[in-house]
């Protein structure tokens, strides 16, 4: 079959099925648009009637790219008032901080024992104690540091896009609400620059690229690559008004730099957000161009989660304790720290307890990272995308009820609030 029709197939399918779902299933449960990864799984190649193949998917990694691109170059147009308020944005950062480490550190002591080591890996050991009898030393494996990043990068992200819906819905506004959506678009920007220096930094050690280029240079490299991009769509623009051509531009300027990143074996997700985040500092189309970009998040979105779905294959055996291991210590470092964070950064701006139940959706840019680094470590695929799409479900199972507590315990929601039948699912 042709790869043109295959993928105008899989995507009449996918938004047909899903329709269905949000139609008929969102009337017992809530619905964020994690429900299309099911959709994935039943049209990839571990469920008949396998609609796309491992052959196929392998055929259409440069539109995956393409796509994992465009999700980073949108999430970087809404960075720029971020920083508005300087004490919620730190609390943001330094909570999503802290639960990228606590994560990571949990997947990579699970990794080190149950997951053997990539054959280029490298291991150090260093002696920590020793008696007359014995000793501890303590391991680490690079192959296993870089995927336990990349897991903790995504378990550290909250959607914006989730939050944005509720305080619709609720016509929210107030503090809580700024910090929650400061919060949710820096845990995105964090998770991109660290899975993109995981990339860059673990393929400087890989020769297999033929490139040949040391951790800074790659870095430096992919931090180039975009800044050139984003400067050339700018300077390519101009004063131009009109709206179909400045999103080809922007198109045009997402494809090279995915491409280029892919040809270099580094992350477009990372590329395309140091793309996005200098057109929004240096081209006058910047809120214009947001504005265009966001109409498209849903099937933007949306087609991200199905390949993301589509690309999974399942583990076997104890490596099953990586999404419990992953939901149960994001679920207790979310809370905790977010507390603790706002607490200690902005303790008269906003006074809920709960604060960190707002930031427990993870939404796209989650499965985005995965996926990301999944096709740059396809030894590592299967336990990295189990863990990060099941570990999406569960929490977007129930975190916009969570949410919606946070909100209206806040005091932030209108008396006008759109009532719960007419509430729409909110965007992945």
């Amino acid at each position: 079959m042709s790869l043109t029709i295959l993928l105008v197939l899989v995507v009449i399918f996918s938004f047909g099925f899903g329709h269905l779902l949000t139609r008929y299933v969102s009337r017992y449960i809530a619905l964020s648009g994690a429900e299309y990864l099911l959709v994935g799984v039943l049209i990839g190649p571990q469920v008949p009637p396998r609609l796309m193949t491992a052959e196929s998917l392998t055929r259409l990694e440069p539109f995956i790219a393409l796509l994992l691109g465009l999700v980073g170059f949108v999430v970087a147009l809404h960075t720029r008032d971020v920083f508005r308020n300087v004490r919620n944005g730190l609390a943001g950062l330094m909570s999503a901080i802290l639960v990228l480490v606590t994560v990571a550190g949990a997947m990579l002591f699970l990794a080190d024992r149950l997951l053997p080591p990539t054959p280029e890996a490298l291991t150090f050991h260093w002696e920590v104690v020793r008696t007359s009898q014995h000793a501890l030393v303590f391991r680490l494996t690079t192959s296993h540091v870089w995927m336990a990043l990349a897991l903790g990068a995504a378990a550290c992200v909250a959607s914006p896009f989730v939050i944005e819906s509720a305080a619709k819905m609720l016509k929210a506004q107030g503090p809580v609400t700024d910090l929650l959506r400061g919060a949710a678009t820096l845990s995105q920007v964090l998770a991109v620059v660290v899975v993109g220096v995981a990339v860059a930094t673990a393929r400087s050690a890989d020769t297999a690229t033929g490139v040949g280029l040391s951790v800074g240079m790659a870095l430096a490299t992919a931090a180039v690559v975009g800044v050139v991009c984003g400067l050339l769509f700018t300077l390519f623009i101009g004063q131009e008004k009109d709206a179909v051509r400045i999103f080809l531009a922007t198109a045009g300027a997402v494809i090279f730099a995915s491409g280029v990143g892919t040809a270099l074996g580094l992350s477009p997700l990372f590329v395309n957000l140091v793309a996005g985040v200098t057109v929004a500092l240096t081209s006058r189309h910047a809120q214009r161009l947001r504005d265009e970009l966001d109409r498209l998040q849903h099937p933007l979105f949306v087609l991200v989660m199905i390949f993301a779905g589509a690309l999974w294959s399942p583990v076997s055996g104890w490596v099953w304790l990586f999404p419990i291991t992953y939901f149960v210590v994001r679920y207790v470092a979310r809370r905790a720290f977010t507390r603790a964070s706002v607490r200690i950064l902005a303790p008269t701006q906003v006074l809920s307890t709960r604060i960190g139940k707002g930031l427990l959706a993870q939404g796209t840019m989650a499965v985005a990272v995965g996926v990301d680094f999944s096709q740059r470590f396809p030894h590592y695929a299967s336990a990295v995308l189990t863990t990060v799409l099941i570990g999406t479900l569960v929490s977007d199972l129930w975190s916009a009820r969570a949410l919606r507590a946070v909100l209206l315990d806040a005091g932030e929601s209108s008396d006008e609030a759109i009532p719960a039948s007419t509430r729409r699912a909110p965007s992945p």
